[in-house]
């Protein structure tokens, strides 16, 4: 019933229908208030459920700033194992050069050293006959790789050598003399 229904009614009304009209008043005044009772209540409920939503996304952003910053530590943990990894393989690979470089030499001076044997033009070289004692650093050790060489180029034996000898005992005593020489100041020759 609207308004303008219920104010022609009360006008109108007789005593029994006043009566009827103040019992459904008073019913629908009970009614609505039961219903404002009920909507607060629903408000009062959806209010904590709005601050217990409120609580748990605050709760949920701080997990993930804390997920986003822990996140960012692993990245950077990861950056630093990265760097030190290709740090590391970077000197392995000057290390690999510097190894071939040294290598590449060492296959110059036998080539080097295998050209002056092949053609034997250089038996009188020093610097040939000092190659045969490279690394004899003591006197055991030069006089054993002396009779090494001598056994090798005798010319009693098979590709024996008379001028090979000589630049061998050349050589040898001249490894002598430097090694006594500096043997008594404490040097040694490289």
């Amino acid at each position: 019933m609207n308004t303008e229904e219920l104010f022609s009614k009360l006008e109108n009304a007789d005593g029994d229908e006043l009566k009827e009209l103040k019992l459904w008043l008073f019913k629908e005044g009970i009614r609505i208030s039961n219903e404002a009772q009920e909507l607060e209540g629903r408000r009062i409920i959806f209010s904590r459920e709005f601050e217990d939503a409120k609580e748990e996304n605050r709760k949920y952003e701080e997990h993930l700033s804390a997920r986003a910053k822990q996140l960012r530590v692993n990245e950077d943990l990861i950056e630093q194992k990265f760097t030190a990894i290709k740090r590391g393989f970077d000197e392995l690979d000057r290390d690999r050069q510097a190894l071939n470089r040294r290598e590449a030499a060492i296959h110059d001076k036998e080539a080097q050293l295998a050209e002056m044997l092949k053609y034997g033009h250089a038996y009188g070289s020093d610097d040939f006959g000092d190659a045969l004692f490279v690394g004899a650093d003591n006197p055991l050790l030069l006089k054993k790789r002396y009779k090494d060489l001598m056994k090798m180029y005798h010319p009693d034996c098979p590709g024996g050598d008379t001028e090979m000898m000589k630049t061998i005992t050349r050589a040898y005593d001249r490894q002598l003399k430097d090694y006594e020489a500096y043997s008594g100041t404490g040097m040694r020759r490289a």
